[in-house]
């Protein structure tokens, strides 16, 4: 039988509350990361094998514990924000998308002029085919599909 954690991650809260969140669909993946985490604690899990479960450092688990034993569910919600903006607005996204789509065979060329010429941001080929799956335009198959034929095109 595994150890008992010694910290008491039902300090602020309890196990039905852990349940509930555990449930709901409201947060980003992160959050139910820690939250499962804190779920295999409470069954008996230590801190050790809870990491190697979720392929997560041993200091990880410790550090999401405590806070989850100081402040409760609200400790284990992220406030990391994931990196820098986006240069392109979720509303240039939406644009971008109809020009993609009103338009006739465009390649990711032709897309980068787009950004660059409709939205004055210029990005790299690779950056514009992220955007383009993104919009849900192209599969990651295409996409390198894509890629070979301009590496191709370019030795030409």
């Amino acid at each position: 039988m595994p150890k008992k954690s010694k910290i008491e991650i039902f300090n602020v809260m309890d196990e039905k509350e852990l349940d509930e969140a555990l449930k709901s669909l409201d947060y980003p993946i992160r959050y139910y990361q820690r939250l499962i985490a804190m779920k295999l604690i409470s069954v008996g899990h230590n801190h050790k094998e809870t990491g190697e479960i979720l392929g997560v450092s041993y200091r990880t688990i410790n550090r999401w514990a405590k806070a989850c034993e100081n402040e409760g569910l609200n400790g284990l919600i992220p406030n990391f924000s994931g990196g820098k903006p986006s240069k392109l607005s979720e509303e240039n996204k939406v644009q971008f998308k109809q020009i993609l789509i009103e338009s006739e065979n465009v390649t990711m060329t032709d897309a980068q002029r787009i950004l660059k010429e409709d939205f004055g941001i210029e990005f790299t080929l690779p950056h514009v085919c992220n955007i383009v799956r993104q919009l849900g335009l192209i599969t990651a198959n295409q996409d390198q599909n894509s890629e070979k034929r301009q590496k191709m095109e370019k030795k030409s």
